[in-house]
């Protein structure tokens, strides 16, 4: 994972309505809620991208926009949204390359790895969270660094 203090790379991703997200489009104006997960549907991804959705308007209160990045082509990532209600992006990254300019690794080589960066409207990295089975907790650690400083 990249470490508190550190720049964040920035990405251009398509949504999962097909427009192209920069995460540098933020500097300057909002914190960012970055958030990689291994697959739409899943059962933890789920779980997960539902307790983002839930304290979404407290995000939001925050100064921060909420944004999820999987390997899942925007087809899936459509209907994963429109499913469950998720107001924020899902961004598609079928080729892995956000996720490794963000040091998102796998478990066992296999499974994508789940880890929630907090950027500030700097663009620097000031918290960041990994745990693969861990769903809820991503979620309140992500308020918890928008409530600390640098951030604002």
């Amino acid at each position: 994972m990249l470490k508190p203090g550190t720049s964040a790379p920035d990405l251009r991703l398509p949504d999962q309505h097909g427009r192209i997200v920069s995460l540098a489009g933020f500097h300057g104006s909002k914190n960012v809620v970055l958030f990689f997960y291994p697959k739409a549907g899943t059962r933890v991804c789920t779980l997960e991208a539902c307790a983002f959705r839930d304290v979404f308007a407290d995000l939001v209160a925050r100064d921060a926009v909420v944004i999820g990045v999987s390997g899942d082509a925007r087809p899936a990532l459509e209907a994963f949204a429109s499913r469950w209600s998720l107001p924020f992006a899902l961004l598609s990254d079928p080729d892995g390359k956000a996720r490794k300019a963000f040091e998102v690794d796998r478990l066992w080589g296999l499974i994508p790895g789940r880890v929630t960066y907090v950027v500030d409207k700097g663009g620097v990295v000031r918290a960041a969270h990994g745990s693969l089975f861990e769903a809820e907790g991503h979620v309140q650690r992500a308020l918890q660094a928008l409530e600390g400083q640098g951030t604002r």
